[in-house]
């Protein structure tokens, strides 16, 4: 029997996806899709072309993932219309179609893309697609797709998958069902290290120690493994928030200080600076509870440098949150995702979507 707060969390999720359209439509809608700001996020322009008579306008992105060798080739994932890609930061976008092996649904939910930072050629794509969450991989940069792993019921995405910088043959991914899997041969073979009791919604793993790696859950907290899954704590310093920190959104590690995290919820904006074991509410210029923390984005530079995302609004702090300032996108939909180019930082991806 499907756990019932797992049932309430997905079913929606899921099939508001499946429902969503394919771009060539004729919504009048359009103002989804992604926006790119030039200026640290002072003013934003959607970037949205497929082609003089189509665009991603109506699609709603659920993740951008930018290649770490060249930060102009840009994957999205969107909720029903599979993966985009962008070769020039944004201007000309088209589909990936897996015309030779067709694991990669068309009209699949794909939630979380990791790209190898040592082999950019290799991609990994949480998804849900024909009622089944399954981990894709592409070793030609997305030309073509298969499938390396599928879970055991209908119903449940996987949605986060993550590389360690250090071995890229060891993969980490998180499922709906509360799975938490390692392969260490480069997604072919997997081991479950341990079930959650809640889906999983991200994996963050240190870049300066990668035995080190913190997964969240949608209502349970977050929990920290110093030995790659061998052993691990719960960090119970969330207990000290309202119920509504359950709900989170996004985490999100600063990887110059990797003890610094991230936490972005219906809350509000949490912060720990000691790796998780006490957390601190962030003050941000939304009220608590009222708006959820959709959004989350490091200054790849300067640490004091964050962007938070709450409905269409993106927020930007210089001085490590003491002050705030508010860029609106003129847009109806929810900022889902904010990515910022890592060789200019003044240049910000937002996705939106419902």
């Amino acid at each position: 029997m499907i756990n019932k707060k797992l049932y309430i969390f997905i079913l929606p999720v899921f099939f508001t996806g499946l429902l969503s359209s394919f771009p060539f439509n004729c919504s009048s809608i359009r103002d989804s899709g992604v926006w790119r700001s030039l200026d640290n996020g002072e003013s934003w322009e959607q970037k949205t072309t497929i082609s003089k008579n189509q665009t991603i306008s109506t699609s709603n992105i659920s993740t951008i993932s930018l290649d770490p060798r060249d930060p102009k080739i840009i994957y999205l994932g969107t909720r029903g219309e599979g993966i985009y890609k962008s070769m020039d930061g944004g201007e000309v976008w088209y589909h990936l179609d897996d015309l030779n092996n067709l694991a990669l649904n068309k009209r699949a939910n794909v939630y979380d893309i990791a790209i190898d930072p040592k082999d950019t050629s290799i991609i990994y794509a949480g998804v849900y697609q024909d009622k089944l969450g399954r981990l894709l991989r592409s070793g030609d940069a997305g030309k073509n797709w298969q499938e390396v792993y599928r879970v055991s019921r209908e119903q449940y995405a996987v949605f986060a998958v993550e590389i360690d910088s250090y071995d890229p043959s060891v993969v980490y991914m998180g499922t709906a069902e509360g799975g938490f899997l390692k392969s260490t041969d480069y997604g072919k073979s997997w081991k479950v290290i341990k079930w959650f009791d809640d889906v999983i919604t991200d994996i963050k793993v240190n870049p300066y120690d990668t035995r080190t790696v913190f997964v969240s859950t949608f209502r349970k907290g977050v929990y920290k493994t110093y030995d790659k899954g061998g052993s691990w704590e719960e960090l119970t310093g969330l207990d000290a928030f309202p119920k509504e920190t359950e709900e989170m959104q996004v985490l999100v590690m600063d990887n110059k200080n990797p003890n610094v995290l991230y936490l972005g919820a219906k809350y509000g904006l949490l912060k720990s600076v000691d790796g998780g074991k006490n957390w601190q509410k962030v003050n941000i210029v939304i009220p608590p509870a009222s708006v959820s923390v959709s959004a989350i984005a490091l200054d790849p530079l300067t640490s004091v440098s964050l962007y938070y995302a709450a409905g269409n609004v993106v927020y930007r702090t210089q001085d490590n949150g003491q002050t705030w300032t508010i860029h609106p996108i003129v847009s109806a939909k929810t900022v889902k995702y904010l990515a910022i180019d890592p060789r200019d930082p003044r240049t910000v991806y937002a996705g939106l979507g419902e």
